[in-house]
């Protein structure tokens, strides 16, 4: 049998309940429920009391795949200095415009100014936000332990690349490391052979990963320099020869839709300030000319 909220009532646990009870049982004659009664009396004013405030969300951050390390090993020094916490997501330059047009919520952005002037065609980014961090060029890895191949100049790197039985880089539709080292490839007449060996991955990182799995004899690898850094089964061989290098550079802004813009500016400010740039000169980074 179902019980009214008012029965449930006649056995009251204190006095202050014993003294609310008729009146409670004459206000549900009258329509009036006990939780009314018991508001009136402040009576869920200490659960209201007690219950805990969220914390704010983390600021969303996303950065190119050159960056990871960098940020990755700072971030727990920005977020006890700040009391700001920070969620990060990584991946090619090219994927990460595309998320943002997307509508992909975020808060700011780590990437390149191609990419940059895509994003403020489309109103997507804080006009004056932009902090240039760092620049970095293009190398050749192998497995550690692998024989080095010369590179040193463009006729060695030719052959290097000739000679491999697999050669692992960015998608170059998405990832400013696979673009260069395709136009490196077609300006030294081999692009086809190349492409022909070709292992492709969504990032620089990725791509290093997979060639230090590979069983082929002779495998290199080609990506931004700091990529290489990052995966301690791959070794770094050297940069592409002066004539062919191109160096990238690395920077962070402020996306328009945030409304954190001065949480956004702090982070901003700690990857322009020392501790994070010794990080990315440990990456191989190096400083951007005024």
């Amino acid at each position: 049998m179902l019980t009214s909220p008012c029965a449930r009532w006649a056995g009251p646990r204190s006095l202050a309940f014993a003294l609310l009870v008729p009146f409670a049982a004459t206000g549900c004659s009258n329509g009036f429920s006990v939780s009314t009664w018991l508001a009136a009396l402040g009576a869920d004013s200490a659960a209201d009391e007690t219950t805990p405030t969220a914390p704010p969300e983390p600021l969303r951050l996303l950065a190119a795949g050159a960056t990871e390390a960098s940020v990755r090993d700072t971030m727990e020094q920005f977020e006890a200095e700040s009391g700001i916490a920070v969620a990060f997501d990584f991946g090619a330059v090219g994927a990460l415009r595309d998320r943002v047009l997307a509508g992909e919520p975020a808060d700011l952005l780590v990437v390149t100014p191609a990419i940059i002037t895509t994003l403020e065609a489309e109103q997507r980014v804080r006009a004056g936000s932009r902090v240039d961090l760092g620049r970095v060029g293009g190398g050749i890895a192998v497995r550690a332990g692998d024989p080095l191949p010369a590179i040193d100049t463009p006729a060695a790197l030719e052959q290097a690349l000739l000679e491999a039985d697999e050669v692992y880089y960015a998608d170059p539709a998405v990832a400013t490391a696979g673009a260069a080292l395709m136009k490196i490839v077609d300006t030294l007449g081999i692009g086809d052979a190349v492409r022909a060996k070709g292992h492709i991955a969504s990032g620089g990182k990725a791509a290093m990963q997979n060639m230090t799995l590979s069983t082929a004899p002779r495998v290199l690898g080609a990506t931004q320099i700091s990529e290489i850094k990052s995966v301690p089964e791959a070794l770094l061989v050297g940069e592409y020869p002066e004539p062919l290098q191109v160096k990238t550079t690395y920077s962070a802004l402020i996306l328009e839709r945030t409304t954190r813009a001065d949480d956004a500016n702090q982070l901003i400010q700690f990857f322009a300030g020392p501790v994070f740039q010794a990080r990315l000169a440990q990456s191989g980074f190096e400083p951007v000319s005024p």
